[in-house]
């Protein structure tokens, strides 16, 4: 009897400790930098948040996209019927480019100035506003693995295009601000592709044949790929190579990884390493910061031009998942504001201008800011 009440006891203390440890996490969080500015409400998951310093912009899963001006207050906005999934904000601010079953161009206002798609069923898989002030975007067709690559101008007026065959399952492509595609194939092979469609490289990562999942991504300026294999197809893998490319197919560099940071993104023009812990690599292949959070692993990210955002989970088996939000100075590489919160499902993270972050919950999403 003695040793259950102590038991119960000494449970009782563990718990108190982990809560009030808890609350101290959550506090210092706020009393180090990021503190709520905004928050708002949507009827379906904000997939999508972006803006400029005067105005934000909203995509929810329901397809429904609003303003919000100044980002203190919500403004009714349109609803597409086309099943949107993402879109971009063009340099300027002026323009909205929506994908989805269709390529819509909104101005600020959320005025559709045009839309497009392809005559057999596609998906819009990627677009973007070009260096040169062109849209291109990448259509993929439902009935097999094959793609369309399409150049607009911005009255939606067709300039060129090229047909991307069916490589087979599991490749890929990605989109560069200059209109280069680069399409990988599962078997460790590469392309670069000019917007006209000539091939500028092919180039291919070496495999001893002990490693599967290969994957590579392009920064947004197309000047750099970086490319590798992400798990063990025999034997046990304890580090990953990673390959940095140029366009032409150039080898730059060699990075080795952890296999529990077998995650590779694409960050503005730089790269992220991430898993278990997360590594900003720059465009000459070094790594510019690295952070990691004892029992959490990296599941979202995102940059501007002076700070990165890592969302950290904790690893646990409970309905709650403790989630924390680093923003980190590149310049510096060193945390520059934090904050914490328990959520039932994971939220994601977009950078906006300012060091602010949106975080987007089920139900709408929060604005931080320092």
């Amino acid at each position: 009897m003695f040793r259950h009440h102590r038991r119960a006891y000494i449970a009782g203390m563990v718990l108190a400790l982990v809560a009030v440890v808890g609350i101290l996490w959550w506090q210092t969080g706020r009393e180090t930098g990021l503190h709520v500015v905004a928050q708002f409400k949507t009827v379906e998951y904000p997939v999508a948040v972006t803006g400029t310093t005067d105005n934000g912009y909203v995509l929810t899963a329901g397809g429904q996209i609003f303003t919000v001006p100044q980002w203190k207050n919500q403004e009714n906005g349109v609803t597409l019927d086309d099943e949107p999934t993402s879109f971009r904000l063009s340099t300027s601010g002026k323009y909205l480019l929506v994908m989805g079953r269709r390529l819509t161009l909104l101005d600020s206002a959320l005025t559709q100035k045009w839309s497009r798609r392809t005559t057999a069923p596609s998906v819009v898989e990627q677009a973007l506003f070009t260096t040169s002030g062109q849209i291109a975007a990448v259509y993929s067709f439902l009935e097999d693995q094959s793609r369309q690559f399409v150049l607009y101008d911005l009255r939606g007026t067709y300039i060129s295009g090229y047909t991307v065959p069916d490589f087979g399952r599991g490749s890929q492509v990605a989109l560069a601000r200059n209109g280069m595609l680069a399409v990988t194939l599962s078997g460790g092979t590469m392309y670069t592709i000019t917007p006209e469609g000539k091939v500028i490289a092919k180039f291919s990562v070496p495999n001893d044949g002990t490693m599967g999942g290969f994957t590579s991504v392009v920064n947004e300026s197309g000047t750099r790929i970086l490319a590798g294999y992400t798990f063990a197809t025999s034997g046990t893998a304890t580090t990953f190579p990673r390959y940095l490319f140029d366009q032409a197919g150039t080898q730059l560099a060699t990075l080795s990884t952890s296999s529990t940071n077998s995650g590779i993104r694409a960050l503005g023009d730089r790269f992220l390493l991430y898993g278990r812990s997360a590594e900003l690599v720059g465009d000459d292949g070094k790594i510019i910061l690295s952070a990691s959070k004892l029992n959490f692993k990296t599941v979202d990210a995102s940059l501007s031009e002076d700070y990165c955002s890592l969302l950290f989970t904790e690893e646990t088996a409970s309905e709650s998942t403790v989630c924390f939000l680093g923003v980190y100075n590149v310049a510096t590489g060193t945390l520059a504001y934090q904050w914490s919160t328990a959520e039932i499902e994971t939220p994601r993270i977009f950078q906006l201008p300012r060091a602010h972050t949106a975080l987007a919950l089920t139900g709408g999403f929060l604005v931080l800011a320092p």
